[in-house]
């Protein structure tokens, strides 16, 4: 029985990270104004170009780097539709996303003629982090994991002390919620906005590195799974706090798992892995109506 608790814990905690990840990037975004709907693109490209730049060179540092350099440009090319043109960002979101996933598929179909997932073991994986407590369970429980593992928990405190601690935060949340007092301080919000779109990408390429490096070594079509809609509902739910966010990915992380550990059980594979999902949409519609009920009571008084 412990080592099923321990198994599903772990695979919990991997499941999670590349969720946790992808939704600190949308916060940044979220507190700049901006409702980024490309993240689930932005992963996927990410993924893809980990795993060929880690096969090309054998190194899963490069991979990381490229999976952060891609990710930047689509967000960057997102912020700009969004942010210069003024477009609605629901579709220009939706439009990259199938872009990206139909250009991914091209693309591995012709570097690797035939499938529709490539897996090699020239693809290097990130490293994990050994380190020995001297007690099983602590080993079990905090050793053995992805280095962007340990360094997504510490991404959260960053990210916290960034939006409410820093000017740069109070200029981030300004452009949101008060973009003219922010113009008229001498900061201009396009630029504030491009710049959480840049630390945006960073973190949507660290997420889908961590998603084909680390969780599976192999890229496949759309493998991003929809965790670009999960983290953009955790968002909206943690009204982009960070440290709801970390317990609402491992919240998602949990469903996944046991998705994963239910599977030998006559339980419908389907119904397993539409659990995350499922549970998004119930939540938000929840939210909705509580929105829609306190909207109602103001009116009312």
């Amino acid at each position: 029985m412990n080592g099923i608790i321990i198994t599903l814990y772990r695979t919990t905690i991997n499941m999670a990270m590349p969720i946790l990840l992808v939704s600190l990037g949308g916060t940044i975004t979220h507190h700049a104004g901006i409702i980024n709907v490309a993240m689930e693109g932005l992963m996927l490209a990410a993924a893809f170009a980990a795993v060929v730049l880690s096969y090309i060179t054998g190194s899963a540092l490069i991979g990381v780097l490229a999976a952060i350099v891609v990710a930047i440009i689509f967000s960057i090319f997102y912020s700009f539709f969004v942010t210069t043109l003024k477009t609605n960002n629901f579709a220009i979101g939706f439009a990259l996303n199938i872009f990206i996933s139909s250009f991914t598929l091209y693309l591995s179909r012709i570097m690797f003629p035939g499938e529709n997932a490539f897996n090699s073991p020239k693809i290097a994986s990130i490293p994990r982090v050994t380190i020995d407590f001297g007690v099983k369970i602590l080993n079990d429980l905090f050793s053995n994991f992805s280095i962007l593992v340990y360094f997504a928990i510490f991404l959260v405190f960053a990210v916290s002390y960034t939006i409410y601690k820093t000017p740069f935060g109070l200029w981030l949340r300004a452009a949101g919620s008060q973009p003219d007092a922010l113009n008229k301080s001498g900061k201009k919000v396009s630029v504030i906005q491009y710049t959480a779109s840049i630390l945006t990408g960073i973190l949507c390429g660290l997420s889908g590195a961590q998603l084909s490096l680390s969780n599976v070594v192999m890229f496949s079509k759309d493998m991003s799974g929809g965790r670009g809609f999960i983290a953009l509902a955790i968002i909206l739910i943690s009204n982009g706090k960070p440290s709801t966010t970390l317990f609402l990915a491992l919240f998602f992380g949990l469903l996944d798992g046991l998705s994963i550990q239910l599977q030998s059980t006559d339980i419908p594979a389907q119904f397993l892995f539409m659990l995350p999902y499922l549970m998004a949409i119930i939540t938000l519609i929840i939210m909705s109506i509580r929105k829609t009920q306190k909207t109602d009571r103001r009116i009312s008084l």
